[in-house]
């Protein structure tokens, strides 16, 4: 009997120990010693860097300390590299992999960043969020275990005590105004608390800004933009000041970047969104990257008598984000449709790869597909249902009202 109990006891308690000191995956996993050093501040959109900060009163050598975002792939800080008393080291993070330019980039969509020292013993783990342009997230006050969005960024200096608010999105209402048309725009930040004003600065045509205070309306802050009678430009920016009389903008570098409108009268061009295909897996190949990929395509099609170049209008998945991709504008040979002629787009999601490629891609769900003018007036939308590997829809004919499904697709030639 007192074998058999211990036997139990025995597998008990053992099972009990791998549960404890066993890390699985889904839990998170804390720093185990502090060394009076912290990741302190990051920014991940664009020129993403990464802050540490030495809380001790003594200068630290931390040189052969590793920072990474995979396990696989950690980056050696090199020997020598050490962090003033109560001072700051900015680590870069582009790639390049020496020196303090880390072998990783960081993604403004948020992920986790990790420090260990030498020995490999975790000190530090941050956790970041999405943040855009022009914002970080960092410990407020320096090495404190309290974070937060900030709308500036404080690189290789202190924090301070509190954050400066940030924006998290503006929408204007509606997306697409015309003339005699007040503009509805609404401003929600990070967080509503340390907000001393929010403002918004508006010109017409290259004028002097104006200036309206937002008041906050639920969990938003909304002004409205006067009507125009006549065509031209709304540029605008949101200023944010906090409590802490620090200021904040949107767009990041305003007034040097604005939003803006166009109120246009033009007549919209006679284009059609002719054929496309979304689930594109052995058909068609782009070879433009110089090797053959199979990506998603859209075909325009000029059924007008006018050829019409179509640098700086859009293309969208979304009828309610006309302006999801702007054609480039600096090539017209390429952009340029002559009368029954088309132009075939790629929709993958890689707009580096050329002025036809765009920064979406199509889903073989289902979504719409759509061209708009430089305004964002709709030349031509559809939206399309789950589609099959390999097979087009388009019209029956070029420029027909009618769609059908095409098992030989035929981009760039007639539709039939």
């Amino acid at each position: 009997m007192f074998f058999r109990f211990s036997k139990v006891l025995w597998v008990t308690l053992l099972s009990g120990l791998l549960f404890f000191t066993c890390n699985p995956k889904d839990e998170p996993i804390v720093p185990v010693l502090d060394e009076g050093l912290f990741i302190n501040e990051i920014y991940a959109a664009g020129d993403d860097w990464i802050e540490l900060y030495n809380s001790l009163e003594s200068s630290k050598d931390i040189g052969g300390y590793f920072i990474y975002d995979n396990e696989a792939t950690k980056y050696k800080l090199p020997t020598g590299t050490s962090i003033p008393a109560k001072g700051f080291l900015v680590l870069f993070c582009n790639d390049l992999g020496t020196g303090l330019n880390t072998n990783f980039k960081l993604t403004s969509g948020g992920e986790t960043i990790y420090l260990e020292n030498k020995a490999g013993v975790l000190i530090d783990r941050i956790d970041f969020p999405a943040i855009s342009n022009g914002q970080s997230y960092g410990r407020y006050p320096d090495g404190s275990p309290t974070f937060a969005v900030s709308g500036i960024t404080t690189q290789g200096i202190s924090n301070g005590n509190s954050q400066t608010p940030a924006v998290l999105n503006t929408t204007r209402s509606p997306i697409v105004p015309g003339l005699n048309q007040s503009v509805i725009v609404s401003v929600n930040l990070v967080t509503n608390s340390g907000v001393e004003t929010v403002k918004m600065y508006y010109r017409f045509n290259g004028g002097a800004y104006s200036a309206l205070t937002m008041s906050l309306s639920g969990s938003s802050y909304v002004a409205t933009l006067p009507a125009e009678s006549t065509i031209g430009k709304i540029e605008y920016y949101i200023e944010v000041t906090g409590t802490n009389g620090n200021k904040s903008y949107e767009p990041a570098t305003a007034p040097d970047k604005v939003l803006d409108y166009l109120l246009n009268t033009d007549q919209l061009p006679l284009l059609v969104i002719n054929e496309f295909l979304a689930n594109n897996k052995s058909c068609c190949p782009d070879t433009e990257g110089g090797t053959a990929e199979f990506d998603d395509w859209i075909e325009i099609y000029n059924k007008g008598t006018e050829s019409v170049d179509i640098g700086g209008m859009y293309l969208s998945d979304s009828k309610e984000n006309p302006f999801k991709h702007k054609v480039p504008a600096d090539n017209p040979a390429l952009t340029t449709i002559a009368p029954g002629g088309y132009l075939l787009l790629w929709a993958d999601n890689s707009p580096g790869q050329g002025q036809l490629h765009l920064d979406f891609a199509l889903s073989n769900a289902g979504e719409d597909v759509g061209l708009f003018y430089i305004d964002g007036r709709t030349i031509d939308a559809y939206t399309f249902g789950a589609q099959s590997e390999n097979v087009s829809v388009g019209r029956t004919t070029d420029g027909a009202v009618t769609w059908k499904s095409f098992n030989t697709p035929t981009p760039k030639s007639a539709n039939q």
